[in-house]
C-alpha cells in the first residue's frame, strides 16, 4: 500500500493545493514499486516501500514544505496579511 498526493498528506498548507505534489508522488511512488519488483519478481513490503518512495520524496520536496509552512506562519498570522498574501 503507498499512499500518495491528497491521501499522503501532500498538499501545500498555505494554499491547500497538491496537484502537482499528488503528480510527482504517484509518479515516485511507481517508480520505486517497479524498482522493488526485481522485473516482476516479488512483491515489496511496506517497509521496503517507506524506505525507497517515502524517504526519497521527503528528501526532495521537505525543503520546498518548510519553507511553505514559514510562509504561512508569516503570512498568515492575520487576515490582511493573509490578503496581501493570496
Amino acid at each position: 500500500l503507498a499512499l500518495v498526493g491528497d491521501a499522503a498528506g501532500y498538499v501545500t498548507k498555505c494554499s491547500g493545493e497538491g496537484i502537482y505534489f499528488a503528480a510527482k508522488s504517484g509518479r515516485m511512488a511507481a517508480e520505486a514499486i517497479v524498482k522493488l519488483m526485481e522485473g516482476g519478481k516479488r512483491l515489496p513490503t511496506q517497509t521496503e516501500i517507506e524506505r525507497t518512495y517515502i524517504a526519497d520524496y521527503d528528501k526532495l520536496y521537505g525543503p520546498t514544505y518548510t519553507v511553505l509552512d514559514i510562509l504561512q506562519k508569516v503570512f498568515y498570522s492575520s487576515n490582511g496579511a493573509r490578503e496581501a498574501f493570496v
